[in-house]
């Protein structure tokens, strides 16, 4: 996790997380075990998961349908935590690289649809 305090540690895991399995499905719960421990391990995803935590507590009890104002907030925490990251010097600089990269594809695939978007709009008329 990015923060010195998780965001979620208080949120307790699923009453299925905590038994052991018992039936002939032992592999395929093992094996998504497997790959819940390799997405915990990626920073990428720590990242992802730490900014849709935010944007979800940004608006928690708010009834929101507009997924351009969701998109919106999500690109603005992301930005936020890149920019407070970057300029972290106990960070290595590939990571930094890495995190630039991937902001700069969330950028571009936001343009793109808003793009689409546009020329749908303009076909339809």
């Amino acid at each position: 996790m990015f923060f010195k305090r998780s965001v979620l540690q208080h949120v307790l895991p699923p009453i299925e997380a905590q038994k052991e399995p018992k039936s002939a499905t032992t592999v395929t719960k093992k094996s998504a075990r497997q790959v819940d421990n390799i997405l915990l391990q990626s920073p990428l995803y720590q990242f992802k998961r730490d900014v849709l935590s935010l944007v979800a507590k940004m608006n928690q009890g708010v009834v929101n349908t507009d997924c351009e104002m969701l998109k919106k907030q999500t690109m603005f925490v992301q930005s936020q935590l890149l920019h407070a990251l970057t300029h972290d010097p106990s960070m290595p600089g590939s990571f930094k690289i890495l995190l630039m990269e991937y902001h700069a594809k969330s950028v571009r695939a936001t343009l793109t649809d808003r793009r689409g978007e546009h020329s749908r709009d303009e076909h339809d008329k």
